[in-house]
């Protein structure tokens, strides 16, 4: 009995704090039903997120991100393209979804507005760290980091680093590169660490989208 009124207490306790629970919601953008549902399925994956949202139409998503007020926007190159400026809301990310083909002909403008970058066919635990990390980043409180134009010297990659990028941008595994190339797995990774030291990026995405920048490749 006294254990019964003790977990009564703490509940009444921390009511308030449980009632105003952040809802982390998600929007998620692309005109083609098949590639909506399938970014669906991924985000929903993610603990993170509690309410996901769907929009098939550029009309409709301005109106949407007002009265849904998401956390996590979705986008492809479509919408990308219309959003005027820079959101310096420090409590939402935007993610651009590329299809593998599509790495090439990224445009500038739209790397510029976004602040990070997934393939359509990335997997679900690579969808959650994106998520996992882009909270973390929110909950710094700091202003909205987007993926920032180049300046000063490019640098400089070897030939063979800029093979495995261009591999890279194609959506290629490292075990695919390694085959590719006739080199050990080890030797590919290393290649990559360079790579990815040399562009100040931190993953395979972010490198592409800082090679095309540079057009590096």
């Amino acid at each position: 009995m006294l254990w019964a009124n003790k977990n009564l207490y703490l509940k009444k306790l921390f009511k308030p704090f449980l009632r105003h629970k952040l809802v982390m919601k998600a929007l998620i953008f692309d005109s083609n039903p098949i590639i909506l549902e399938l970014v669906k399925s991924k985000v929903s994956k993610s603990k993170q997120i509690s309410e996901i949202y769907s929009c098939n139409s550029a009309k409709n998503f301005p109106h949407l991100i007002e009265t849904k007020n998401p956390q996590f926007v979705f986008v492809n190159q479509e919408i990308a393209n219309k959003i005027k400026q820079k959101h310096q809301i420090s409590t939402r990310r935007f993610i651009l979804v590329v299809e593998p083909n599509q790495m090439l002909e990224l445009d500038h403008k739209a790397l510029q507005i976004v602040d990070a970058l997934i393939q359509t066919k990335a997997t679900d635990l690579e969808y959650q760290i994106l998520i996992s990390a882009l909270k973390l980043e929110m909950g710094k409180s700091r202003p909205s980091r987007k993926l920032s134009s180049p300046k000063g010297i490019p640098p400089r990659l070897t030939p063979r680093e800029i093979q495995i990028l261009h591999y890279l941008s194609l959506g290629k595994s490292d075990l695919a590169i390694s085959n590719e190339l006739q080199v050990g797995l080890p030797t590919v990774k290393t290649h990559e660490r360079r790579i990815f030291s040399k562009l100040r990026v931190n993953n395979r995405t972010h490198g592409v989208a800082q090679g095309i920048r540079w057009n590096i490749i």
